[in-house]
């Protein structure tokens, strides 16, 4: 053994952590997470938009491409689709960021 007193001892990191883990900070049990449905309802439905907006976009230039007939409700769609869909997310980011100062 050395001679060396305890607390000049070195430690390597790993075995440290092993020897003294980091204080388990628990949140409060009788605080429920914020987990709003409409919020939830909204992330679904802006995603499902942009999906279907992406989609109706994408038949449109194939069928514009390919010199065929384009529907006017596929081009409607493509127009509505995508712009709500980035105002429903500029929504839920603009909720998130108030939330979070909140507290």
């Amino acid at each position: 053994m050395s001679n060396t007193p305890p607390e000049k001892v070195r430690v390597p990191a790993a075995r440290a952590e092993k020897q003294f883990p980091a204080p388990h900070t628990s949140p409060d049990p009788r605080v429920p997470p914020r987990k709003s449905p409409l919020r939830r309802f909204t992330a679904v439905l802006a995603a499902a938009l942009a999906l279907f907006g992406l989609g109706t976009l994408a038949a449109v230039l194939i069928l514009y491409l390919g010199s065929q007939a384009v529907a006017p409700w596929l081009i409607a769609a493509s127009l509505y689709a995508l712009p709500l869909a980035f105002l429903l997310m500029a929504g839920l980011v603009i909720d998130g960021i108030r939330r979070r100062r909140r507290g």
